[in-house]
């Protein structure tokens, strides 16, 4: 049996979709063309960078990775690639510090700035809540030892059980939030657990496809560019000239047309269109996308 008939090269594998529905006739194509032997190994090593698990719309470099691959691929040269799970810019850090800060200051009395416009008034569960959150913030910056070990004594030493709930266990609402620091909504969950820890209920933090599903909301500007990068892909592959200097700046990235760069950005555009289509399911949206073949 080809290699093309069976379930094996899996670069296409993404949350949501099933293999057997995914695993399609335009799969096939660009698998028949990788068993063929013509491809160097810097179009492999690219095509193994390309959006599926651990590399999703939901990272905050997301689109920041998506152009070096499209820089990789006009070059040939494979490289680093930003905007897998776990990916956390520094602006992130940054920001996640402030706000340990603010809860720390609020709970000491202090103007808790931002943060404590949400907090509102305290009580001593609250205080302790706050503190909890400040110091895992403050933690993260050096490193996961560090952040698990706060969680950790916090989940031993909480007096009241707002705090033991927002930091026990991988599903607490802080670990939670922590573990998805790369998520492109982390600061829409900072402000989730401040407003729960203002009421007093256990807040839902939303990651991954959670946060996939609140995008059109709280970021409609993503949903945009992947729609601007599908088309754009779409009309190099055909050789058509691009829409605008967005498309015409894309098309520059990709290079010249070969048969290894048209396999390359097929491959590119079928990840992506995969993508389109789960979050199209995820947000009730049905819309047709040219066919490879």
């Amino acid at each position: 049996m080809k290699i093309s008939e069976k379930r094996v090269l899996e670069w296409w594998e993404l949350p949501g979709i099933d293999g057997r529905e995914a695993f399609d006739e335009e799969i096939l194509f660009l698998n028949e063309f990788a068993e063929s032997g013509k491809l160097p190994r810097w179009a492999l090593l690219i095509r193994d960078l390309l959006p599926r698990w651990g590399f999703e719309p939901c990272a905050h470099r997301f689109f920041d990775g998506l152009e070096q691959v499209l820089a990789m691929i006009g070059s040939a040269r494979p490289g680093p690639r930003l905007g897998g799970c776990g990916d956390i810019p520094l602006f992130v850090y940054q920001r996640l510090q402030s706000a340990g800060q603010e809860f720390l200051a609020w709970a000491e009395g202090k103007d808790g700035g931002e943060v404590g416009t949400w907090l509102e008034k305290p009580d001593p569960a609250k205080v302790e809540a706050a503190r909890a959150v400040g110091e895992a913030l403050l933690a993260m910056g050096h490193g996961w030892v560090a952040t698990d070990a706060v969680l950790e004594t916090w989940a031993d030493q909480a007096k009241f059980p707002l705090t033991q709930a927002l930091v026990d266990g991988e599903d607490g609402p802080l670990p939670k939030l922590l573990r998805h620091a790369c998520c492109y909504n982390v600061f829409v969950n900072i402000r989730r657990l401040a407003e729960g820890i203002k009421t007093g209920e256990i807040p839902t933090i939303q990651v991954c496809r959670d946060a996939l599903v609140e995008m059109p909301q709280l970021a409609p500007e993503r949903l945009a560019q992947l729609w601007l990068l599908l088309d754009a892909l779409s009309r190099w592959l055909k050789r058509k000239p691009a829409k605008d200097g967005v498309q015409a700046h894309i098309h520059a990235m990709l290079g010249p047309h070969d048969p290894v760069r048209d396999w390359l950005v097929a491959s590119l555009y079928k990840t992506l269109k995969l993508w389109q289509m789960y979050l199209d399911k995820l947000h009730g949206k049905n819309r047709r996308l040219p066919s490879l073949i």
